[in-house]
């Protein structure tokens, strides 16, 4: 499988009330849709499916809402093309090795434009960001030291 093609169709944020305290992240994608695509590819071995798929952050309880719909457009053998239709249109699922690839894809494209979205509406970030920290040294004990006796001598 090859991902030639990928827009999103909506976008929509919403802040509900201000973020303080706890706030639970739930994300969610999901996938609605998949149809078979016209390509004018030469050779006619590979087609193109067209999927649609939903991406939502619900910032609980009840403090914002992201939500990207969108849709990918993937070149698979032609002859598989019959079977993942008919696959999808009795169960609603996709072989497991396209399966991976493509949400891996939407997710990796979602969670950049949910960033920039949670970052325009003062929400916490919808994806775990890594941290620094920054482990001192400890610093070695110097131990006190004493001044030397100093004699005098006497004239």
């Amino acid at each position: 499988m090859s991902i030639v093609g990928f827009n999103f169709t909506k976008i929509s944020a919403e802040r509900k009330n201000a973020v303080v305290g706890t706030v639970n992240i739930n994300n969610n994608i999901s996938l609605k849709d998949m149809t078979e695509a016209k390509l004018g590819l030469a050779g006619g071995t590979r087609g193109a499916l067209k999927i649609t798929f939903a991406f939502k952050s619900e910032y609980m309880p009840d403090h914002a809402t992201l939500l990207l719909e969108g849709d990918v457009l993937t070149l698979v053998d032609a002859k598989l093309i019959p079977g993942m239709l008919e696959s999808w249109s009795k169960t609603k699922s996709i072989p497991k090795e396209i399966a991976q690839q493509l949400m891996n894809y939407i997710l990796d494209r979602c969670n950049i434009q949910a960033l920039l979205l949670a970052k325009d509406l003062n929400l916490p970030s919808p994806v775990p960001l890594p941290k620094v920290q920054v482990n001192l040294p400890k610093q070695a004990e110097v131990p006190e030291t004493k001044k030397p006796d100093v004699k005098k001598k006497g004239k």
